[in-house]
């Protein structure tokens, strides 16, 4: 019995790895997925983010993700990651993502957002 329970979760757990696929990849807008200046003559480069399987990266910024299930909508998929960011100090968020066609939004908090983002090429 213990073998049959062991075996769904691994399926269930594997399941829902595909079902995050989608949000996979290098996101960002124009500048950020060409790493273009953020201010003219300036060192700073606009970076785009990096979403994989357990974790996002932005620049320097790394976030490890425990990730929400995700729902498909009518228009694409919604999730949700318990997003915790930093290296000394660690600052957690319950991060929401929405893919809307082609269009992604990270939902950081109440007023914090980034998108709509596009999918870079690589």
């Amino acid at each position: 019995m213990r073998y049959v329970f062991l075996i769904a979760l691994l399926a269930s757990t594997a399941a829902a790895s595909d079902d995050r696929a989608v949000f996979y990849g290098t996101w960002g807008t124009e500048k950020q997925c060409a790493r273009a200046l953020i201010k003219p003559g300036g060192t700073v480069l606009a970076e785009p983010f990096e979403i994989r399987p357990g974790w996002l990266r932005q620049g320097r910024t790394w976030c490890r993700l425990n990730w929400f299930p995700v729902q498909p909508r009518e228009d694409g998929f919604f999730t949700g990651a318990n997003a915790q960011c930093g290296e000394d100090a660690i600052r957690s968020y319950f991060l929401r993502m929405e893919l809307s066609g082609n269009a992604l939004m990270l939902r950081w908090d109440l007023s914090h957002s980034n998108g709509p983002l596009a999918r870079c090429q690589d």
